[in-house]
């Protein structure tokens, strides 16, 4: 007999998908994930399934959407086809967070025999600089033409850094300029 997970509390569902304990508090008072249940003491209890709706609202959130489009996609049936639709959606997520795990992998390997003059850990805190700075999806481009305009050598480097072959960063350039 399998055993049964047990249901989480809202300090441990928010530990794992990454989300404060108001936030999830937020979204139960919004509607959009109601926990399963309640202890004696009336605390909030989260359940595998609900784990599960919490982590679509996280990916759908790094998408972009707000909450109340959110709440209505999740709403769709799973069996239609809007459904099917989102379920690739999530598959897709799934394989671009495995590419960037073995991107990172192959950085870390480049980096400890010396093969990189900016490490995994220097573009990693790029990124965490550039969200707390307030840098979005959409507005990267305005950080990548400031990048290109003050340090255009750097700039490519760090492109190739990311993964990004040659014919890549001067087709992303190009468009740069053209303002695409």
């Amino acid at each position: 007999m399998a055993k049964q997970e047990p249901p989480y509390t809202i300090g441990r569902l928010g530990e794992l998908c990454g989300l404060s304990r108001s936030t999830l508090i937020y979204y139960d008072s919004i509607g959009l994930l109601e926990p399963s249940g309640r202890s004696i003491s009336g605390y909030r209890l989260y359940s595998k399934e609900d784990r599960s709706r919490l982590e679509r609202i996280v990916a759908f959130r790094a998408l972009g959407l707000e909450l109340e489009r959110i709440g209505e996609l999740l709403d769709l049936p799973e069996d239609g086809p809007a459904g099917s639709l989102l379920g690739r959606v999530f598959e897709i997520n799934g394989r671009i967070a495995e590419l960037r795990a073995q991107q990172r992998g192959i950085l870390d390997l480049l980096e400890a025999r010396g093969g990189l003059g900016v490490g995994p850990s220097s573009i990693r805190a790029l990124g965490k600089i550039a969200r707390e700075a307030g840098i979005t999806e959409s507005n990267y481009r305005g950080l990548h033409e400031a990048f290109e305009s003050v340090l255009p050598a750097e700039h490519r480097r760090l492109l190739g850094l990311l993964g990004f072959g040659e014919a890549e960063i001067e087709e992303f350039l190009a468009k740069l300029k053209k303002g695409l």
